[in-house]
């Protein structure tokens, strides 16, 4: 009987790792994920450790499911060259090039992308939408231009860094990723209270109770959307699509920035719509396959 054929995605991301087997039409067949870090300072993943152990598993699941693995695929949370090299160590601690390291674990070959990249690419192929910005708000925040429904890279695969917009509001947060993303918004409540903090999740549970939690979430939501506006000012785009996990995940977050953002947009012209991402919380590893394709 012939065994049917899949890429292994993985998404290496700054708090979670995700991986899969994804069919040849884009469908997963299995998935499993694991937690990328113990704290919310350091970086994560030491040595890539706990992503090689993953693909060593979905190995292994392949195998005892009959499944054949022809290529891998992988996306970061790092900024990663047109060379597919990773060209920044801000969030995961790699210490050799994930192209080569993985290709000599699994034996085949891998292709190396960003995370917002990939989700771009997926959020192309599940919306029909050629022409729009692709907005990533989870424990990281970054961006990727699509253009007749290819993400935009940059000149040096860099134009991916809404996160590092310069705001001014604390020498502790000095731009939107440190201030708005998830990992933000915990260490900003942790740094506050001086005490451990879990995630945050945590922090947006205790929104209506505590008055610290409301006032470092609602300034987030309020930097963010104005960060949003004045992005939109740059590029001028069709259509925004926004996803992540605390995007996805939080309502009342996406209110408080959209409202943000509605009164920080140019009145020239009508703000572009903010639309949620369709692919949901396996967009990465599904845009990772489909880099590889």
């Amino acid at each position: 009987m012939n065994s049917a054929k899949a890429t292994i995605a993985i998404d290496v991301g700054a708090s979670k790792i995700a991986g899969a087997l994804v069919s040849d039409n884009f469908e997963i067949l299995h998935e499993i994920s694991t937690p990328g870090r113990e704290s919310l300072y350091g970086l994560a993943d030491p040595d890539l450790s706990l992503t090689k152990g993953l693909i060593i598993q979905l190995m292994a699941l392949a195998e005892s499911e009959n499944i054949e693995v022809i290529k891998g695929a992988a996306c970061f949370a790092e900024y990663v060259t047109p060379k597919q090299e990773l060209n920044s160590r801000d969030q995961i601690a790699w210490n050799i090039q994930p192209k080569e390291d993985f290709a000599a674990l699994t034996g085949f070959d891998w292709t190396i992308e960003s995370d917002v990249r990939a989700m771009a690419l997926a959020e192309a192929r599940a919306s029909g939408l050629s022409n729009f910005l692709f907005v990533t708000v989870s424990s990281g925040i970054s961006h990727s231009l699509v253009i007749n429904g290819k993400p935009w890279a940059g000149a040096t695969g860099e134009a991916i860094g809404f996160g590092i917009t310069a705001i001014d509001n604390s020498k502790e947060s000095p731009n939107l990723e440190q201030y708005s993303s998830g990992m933000g918004i915990a260490r900003r409540y942790q740094s506050i209270l001086q005490q451990e903090v879990e995630s945050a999740e945590s922090v947006f549970a205790k929104y209506s109770s505590d008055e610290t939690a409301k006032q470092v979430i609602d300034s987030a939501a309020a930097v963010l959307g104005k960060s949003l506006a004045a992005m939109i000012d740059y590029l001028d785009p069709e259509k925004i699509v926004i996803g992540g996990g605390l995007w996805l995940g939080s309502e009342l977050y996406r209110e408080l920035v959209v409202k943000s953002y509605i009164n920080s947009a140019s009145k020239r012209r009508p703000a572009p719509e903010v639309k949620n991402a369709r692919t949901g919380s396996n967009s990465a590893v599904i845009g990772a396959a489909i880099a590889a394709s």
